[in-house]
């Protein structure tokens, strides 16, 4: 467990550091996707390692709809090369995510609890 952790870490911060690299001193390839890269990365590691444990299936339906409305704005795009196909696979992802987390499940075994 704590190997994942400082892998994922590590690779987060190795995309960080490499865009901050970029936008200091090489303005003119300057990306900033490298520097999402690196934050998301944190950011997934610490959602899941401290919440995801304890709350499966509600953060997989959160993330479902996350990716799910990425999806509608990737349609709604137009300055992609092919919006329509990438925001379509990614619509779908995120149906496919929401409906596997299982949150109907959980609704039905918390309510059975009370």
């Amino acid at each position: 467990m704590i190997m994942k952790k400082l892998i994922l870490g590590s690779i987060g911060a190795a995309f960080l550091l490499s865009g901050l690299y970029y936008r200091i001193y090489e303005p003119a390839k300057s990306n900033i996707s490298y520097e999402y890269l690196g934050i998301g990365t944190w950011l997934a590691g610490l959602i899941y390692f401290t919440v995801f444990h304890r709350y499966r299936e509600i953060i997989s339906f959160i993330l479902g709809l996350l990716v799910l409305h990425a999806g509608v704005i990737l349609l709604l795009e137009d300055k992609l090369s092919n919006p329509k196909l990438v925001g379509a696979m990614v619509f779908t992802a995120g149906v496919v995510i929401v409906l596997g987390s299982g949150l109907s499940d959980y609704m039905k075994k918390r309510k059975a609890k009370t």
